[in-house]
């Protein structure tokens, strides 16, 4: 249950949109980038969400983004905004914005086996699909820019220096400068072909629910980072974060995801040859993200060690992998 501090907070909270007392209040894992509470009234469940990195105005373009979802047909749900007494969706608190949204039942996937990637894949290309028409403007922001470009990480070298200092490995640290500059050269080359929309920008598994007897996806979660970007990134991050590249099948999972997804939308050659160079943009952007983190003091110099072991990781299979996880995204994993 929440802290009496805590209780007192989320009262006026409830309040607002006209829960009753006796409401049951349950905290949700913590996790970075929100604080998460589960409403439970009858037998009706209900997610209060408060951003700790949105603006209200933020939330209310990506609650346009949701309402649009909400009428594409998509087989499964995406979350649904409720309105305050007041009648908005978003209520400013001093913890930083905070929504209501509908329950979606499911549970987290098991993305070890090759049909849960491939409905994984094909609920992706779905989105995407049905994402064409956003405005721009309802995005938070635009991904294609320079992924070494971080407001807490003016400069790559000055932060390598900060981390050898603080006890990272001089290897180490002089593997994350390297990558880091091959990564800016190879972004700055340019990706103008590559198709742009508003995409979901962060379809981890952990944004993902299933339904827990048939296995299909029920939901799609968290449209926070929703913003401008190329169509493959989306691509790139669920392959990134479903853990498919990290075994030694690699390529039947890998394969799995991209049947599901080019099912819907088909991966062009520039696509194509673009996913190993995003992974490795990814990966650096995870650690420089994690290390702004530490900078400003929310994060442990450990996270940010794993952050770029990860990233070391990333650079290695690359390395052997690389043209073959090209030539499955070209062929959209038949073959």
């Amino acid at each position: 249950m929440t802290a009496p501090a805590d209780l007192e907070f989320m009262a006026g909270l409830l309040a607002a949109w006209g829960f009753p007392p006796g409401t049951t209040i349950i905290r949700a894992e913590q996790g970075t980038n929100n604080q998460t509470f589960m409403l439970r009234q009858g037998g009706i469940r209900f997610v209060i969400r408060i951003s700790q990195t949105l603006s209200a105005a933020q939330v209310d373009a990506e609650h346009r983004i949701l309402q649009r979802l909400r009428q594409a047909g998509l087989p499964f749900q995406v979350p649904e905004p409720v309105a305050a007494l007041s009648g908005d969706t978003v209520i400013e608190t001093a913890a930083g914005p905070a929504t209501v949204c509908r329950w979606i039942p499911g549970v987290r996937p098991d993305l070890t086996g090759q049909t849960a990637l491939e409905r994984f894949g094909r609920a992706a290309g779905l989105l995407d699909e049905a994402m064409l028409g956003v405005p721009p403007e309802d995005g938070r922001g635009d991904w294609r820019g320079n992924p070494l470009a971080h407001p807490a990480v003016p400069h790559v070298g000055a932060l390598c220096r900060q981390l050898r200092a603080a006890g990272i490995s001089a290897e180490r640290v002089a593997r994350l400068d390297t990558v880091s500059r091959r990564v800016e050269q190879e972004w700055l080359a340019g990706d103008g072909a590559l198709p742009t929309q508003i995409i979901h920008g962060d379809l981890a598994a952990s944004n993902v629910l299933v339904d827990e007897d048939t296995g299909e996806v029920s939901g799609l979660l968290d449209f926070e980072f929703a913003g401008v970007g190329f169509l493959v990134q989306d691509v790139m991050a669920a392959l990134f974060y479903s853990g498919a590249l990290e075994t030694r099948d690699w390529q039947l999972r890998t394969a799995a995801f991209l049947r599901g997804y080019t099912s819907v939308r088909p991966l062009d050659a520039a696509e194509a040859d673009a996913l190993p160079r995003l992974l490795l943009a990814r990966a650096v952007g995870s650690a420089l993200s994690r290390a702004g983190r530490w900078l400003n003091g929310k994060a442990q110099l450990s996270e940010v060690a794993d952050r770029i072991r990860k990233l070391e990781d990333t650079t290695r299979w690359l390395g052997t992998n690389g043209g073959k996880l090209r030539s499955l995204a070209a062929a959209g994993g038949h073959g």
